[in-house]
């Protein structure tokens, strides 16, 4: 049991790093055509899932510091694929927010339409049951990571 626990744990670990490396792979041409970087990549997709975010909520995100981060909102801003905006829900006008502009907005959906691809040709010969018994699986593991994240 143990020997085949240390075998699964192996294999995720070399699918995480195999889906990793094919993401990279596929979305180099799009960030070059863009001129971002894979950090600044990752967080034009952080905003297109959350829309606004501060900057210490990005930073505690991507797990790096708050210079870094900044540098790339700034680089962002440059390239016109996210801005800042005052909350209007806040009273505090100290509160401000990124967020992406259109241009983000359409390399984010080009990206995931670049995933969405290569996802349909990873599952095409996987009947609906398979695909939906992979799905669970995978949005048990998600659950956890998400607690591990939150604590």
């Amino acid at each position: 049991m143990v020997k085949n626990l240390r075998n699964h744990i192996d294999f995720m670990g070399q699918f995480l790093d195999d889906t990793n490396r094919l993401l990279t792979q596929l979305l180099k041409d799009m960030r070059a055509s863009y001129n971002i970087s894979k950090e600044q990549e990752e967080v034009i997709m952080i905003l297109h899932n959350e829309e606004a975010l501060t900057l210490s909520q990005i930073t505690e995100r991507q797990g790096v510091n708050k210079a870094a981060v900044s540098r790339r909102i700034k680089k962002l801003i440059q390239a016109g694929l996210v801005r800042w905006e005052q909350s209007e829900e806040h009273t505090d006008q100290r509160y401000k927010y990124i967020t992406l502009t259109d241009k983000g907005n359409e390399y984010s959906e080009k990206s995931r339409n670049v995933i969405s691809d290569i996802v349909g040709q990873l599952l095409s010969d996987l009947d609906g049951e398979e695909i939906d018994l992979a799905l669970t699986v995978l949005e048990k593991i998600d659950k956890r990571l998400k607690h591990y994240l939150n604590n």
